[in-house]
């Protein structure tokens, strides 16, 4: 998320969410085929998910609020895939008419026993580090706030606000620099709990917490 509507974490306007009985997977075949395109493509196009996360966060605000939520997707394959050279805007708007276009580069299928695998394992974020912990269970921090221009996983409604460390979970890839490039950079990461009523006043039920894992760089000790 940046600074800017793609983080909409704890805002108001956006209405109910609603729930449906029994709902499938995938409302529509193309949004399956989207969650497949997705998935194989990472490897392909050699980025990684915090960076898709970071494509996506650059659709203009307009844009972004009007489309669903495979939409996205959809759109952030699409300027993956062009900017890592496998087909140009050209080519996308003859396959949006029906033509068929020759790709200049070659892509190896992937199999579809190891995709499905990896789908349902995934791929674990942990990573070791030698820096020890500047915080424990039961200690009160506070979020950072920060105003970072790229991508990261601090969410703007807790910036500023004090909460309880209540896990940590060791050394994970650090997001704000693997949306660049710049290497996994692990950092260690820390669940802390919010209380409603520190986030949004005392309106809010004082029996909500809220829980979110936050990375060492986005805390400080509470004063």
């Amino acid at each position: 998320m940046t600074n800017s509507v793609h983080d909409m974490g704890g805002m108001h306007g956006f209405g109910v969410v609603e729930h449906e009985d029994s709902e499938p997977v995938f409302q529509e075949e193309w949004q399956r085929k989207t969650f497949g395109l997705m998935m194989t493509s990472l490897g392909t196009l050699q980025v990684n998910l915090d960076h898709v996360r970071s494509r996506m966060e650059s659709e203009a605000p307009a844009t972004y609020l009007s489309l669903g939520y495979y939409d996205k997707w959809f759109l952030t394959l699409e300027k993956l895939a062009i900017d890592k050279g496998v087909i140009n805007r050209d080519d996308l708007t003859k396959l949006a008419m029906g033509e068929d276009v020759q790709l200049d580069r070659e892509v190896d299928p992937i199999p579809a026993e190891g995709m499905l695998a990896f789908i349902a394992t995934g791929a674990t974020a942990a990573r070791q580090i030698e820096t020890p912990a500047s915080f424990k269970v039961g200690d009160q921090v506070r979020a950072k706030t920060l105003n970072p221009s790229g991508h990261t996983r601090l969410p703007r409604y807790v910036r500023g606000h004090i909460g309880t460390v209540i896990a940590d979970q060791g050394g994970q890839i650090y997001p704000d620099s693997n949306a660049t490039f710049s290497g996994e950079g692990p950092e260690r990461l820390y669940t802390v709990q919010f209380q409603a009523t520190e986030l949004w006043g005392k309106d809010a039920n004082p029996k909500d917490t809220v829980c979110i894992d936050l990375w060492e760089p986005y805390l400080e000790a509470a004063p």
